[in-house]
């Protein structure tokens, strides 16, 4: 049964910590999640050193369109796709636009790559990667990405938000309202984390503009054994904002003090970047159908003084 909150809006945390687990670019300022699912596209599987990469292709007569979120940097590595035995260096085009107009264009050319092929097919050859990096200003945004001057390439896409810097001091939000609320216990350190079922959403409110931690564990219960998926979708009200996927292994030394028939997941961290007013932000789990996960929401600490 869900619980109503007391409406206090920030609890101080305890230490400001390292945030670590996160994968930073831009000097330390951007986190970058892969985009891997589009609605009507499927992803073209591409080996790159043996390690699969999820690329989308897009075609001279058929634009890529790429919802996404901002504000926010869309970056694209693209790889021609090349006739077998191809030596030279090959001449293209790379264009985004929305709603007709033109956002930011790439030219550039590119050759084939070594140890690079499509998997189950070794027919084509594979171009070497070009990388390309596209602002998206607030709001939500349909980019089209078209291609010129060569028949197909594939691309591989990343969101980058901006995001908390090592060693920033952070304040723990609390909901107001959550299913259940949960202690998860590390070392000598103790957080609280509130439970998102299906169905059954964490919400939370919070000012804006700032940029929002959400630190997630999946439930493992007793018949969960190895490596495990779960899904979080967070919204405001009924307007998707971001889905989150994960993979994720039970934790080594966490354990939670008032869940005693579970065991917490290592912990996964994603970026919200709220814009400016008070918004009221749900937290979703997708899957598992009969899962539960724990979310702990975060902050940086307010300044006051000092400032100009």
């Amino acid at each position: 049964m869900s619980f109503r909150i007391a409406p206090v809006a920030l609890v101080i945390a305890a230490a400001a910590a390292v945030v670590p687990g996160v994968t930073w670019a831009r000097g330390g300022s951007t986190h970058w999640e892969s985009i891997e699912t589009l609605a009507g596209r499927t992803p073209v599987s591409v080996l790159v050193n043996d390690n699969a990469r999820a690329y989308f292709r897009v075609t001279n007569k058929a634009p890529l369109a790429v919802p996404i979120e901002g504000p926010a940097v869309l970056r694209v590595v693209s790889r021609l796709e090349l006739p077998r035995g191809s030596a030279q260096a090959v001449a293209y085009h790379l264009i985004a636009t929305e709603n007709g107009k033109t956002l930011d264009h790439q030219d550039t050319e590119s050759s084939a790559a070594d140890r690079v092929h499509l998997a189950g097919d070794g027919s084509a050859a594979i171009g070497k990667s070009r990388r390309w990096s596209i602002d998206v200003p607030p709001g939500r945004h349909t980019i089209a990405i078209q291609l010129e001057g060569v028949g197909s390439a594939l691309l591989r896409l990343h969101r980058g938000t901006t995001g908390i810097a090592a060693g920033t001091a952070l304040v723990t939000l609390t909901p107001v309202d959550a299913p259940r609320s949960v202690s998860v216990t590390e070392g000598e350190k103790t957080i609280p984390y509130f439970t998102t079922l299906v169905g059954k959403p964490v919400r939370y409110r919070v000012v804006g503009p700032v940029a929002l931690q959400l630190t997630t564990r999946l439930d493992f219960d007793t018949s969960m054994r190895g490596t495990q998926n779960y899904a979080l979708r967070v919204r405001e009200g009924a307007r998707p904002l971001r889905d989150l996927a994960f993979k994720t292994t039970k934790a080594v030394t966490a354990i939670y003090s008032n869940l005693p028939d579970r065991v917490p997941s290592k912990y996964d961290r994603a970026t919200i970047n709220v814009p400016a007013g008070t918004h009221e932000l749900l937290v979703e789990l997708l899957r598992p159908a009969g899962g539960a996960a724990e979310v702990h929401a975060a902050i940086p600490q307010p300044t006051t003084g000092g400032e100009e």
